[in-house]
């Protein structure tokens, strides 16, 4: 395609975003965020950016309120648990707001929205297994006491590639545990023990490592429940999505 070809194929785009939303004041990445919108809240957040001029920042956080807003959040599950599983929609600015119209697939969710989340009915002994960035590690370990957990160890999950930033090479996810209660009758203490450095090849975004899963189904004893579910397992209860 030469460079004729493109600008008019750039324009044509432009003018009919233009006669979709009429907000001619905007630039080219105001249209671009919202493009993954519905037509009707692609016409309203526009206006909105047009009316309080709105800067891509701050367009961006209302499409990411637009998006919380219309959450369909499932009932939590009746049983009495001795495994909490989770893997928060952890709130990276850096990744939100950065360079990526739409850098994850979810909504994500602040420490203090996550503090409103009901838990489950735990069992008088149970621990927390909590997934956490690097970036917000010390959000992690606030929702941990926040929800009632002691903190007992970490385990780092090598996913053998990563991301490079101020000269570390970041290839690794932690995984928090905390408990309530007795950790010694519902981790297993003889046989094989659950390590705390392991390997496994990242897949997906936000897909979690199935040796994980492995550690704690032979590890533990009780019922178990992962938050934030992507898919639910067999043999465990799932919340979310």
């Amino acid at each position: 395609m030469s460079t004729n070809d493109l600008a008019a194929l750039l324009q044509r785009r432009l003018t009919r975003l233009a006669r979709i939303d009429d907000t001619p004041k905007l630039g080219y990445k105001h249209h671009e965020f919202v493009a993954s919108l519905p037509r009707t809240a692609q016409r309203e957040l526009l206006r909105e950016a047009e009316q309080r001029h709105l800067s891509i920042r701050e367009l961006q956080t209302r499409i990411v309120e637009y998006k919380k807003a219309r959450i369909f959040v499932p009932p939590i599950p009746q049983g009495i648990y001795s495994v909490l599983y989770v893997d928060p929609p952890w709130d990276i600015d850096a990744m939100i707001f950065e360079k990526w119209p739409n850098p994850v697939p979810y909504p994500t969710l602040t420490i203090d929205e996550l503090k409103t989340l009901t838990l489950p009915r735990l069992a008088s002994d149970c621990v927390l297994f909590l997934w956490t960035t690097l970036s917000t590690l010390l959000q992690a370990l606030e929702l941990l006491t926040y929800w009632g957990f002691s903190y007992h160890t970490t385990i780092t999950w090598d996913k053998g590639s990563g991301w490079c930033m101020c000269g570390f090479h970041r290839k690794s996810e932690l995984l928090l545990v905390g408990y309530q209660g007795a950790i010694g009758n519902v981790i297993k203490q003889e046989g094989e023990y659950i390590p705390t450095v392991f390997y496994e090849a990242k897949t997906m975004h936000s897909t979690k490592p199935n040796a994980m899963y492995e550690f704690i189904e032979r590890r533990t004893i009780g019922k178990r429940i992962e938050l934030f579910a992507r898919h639910q397992r067999l043999g465990w209860d799932a919340w979310g999505n």
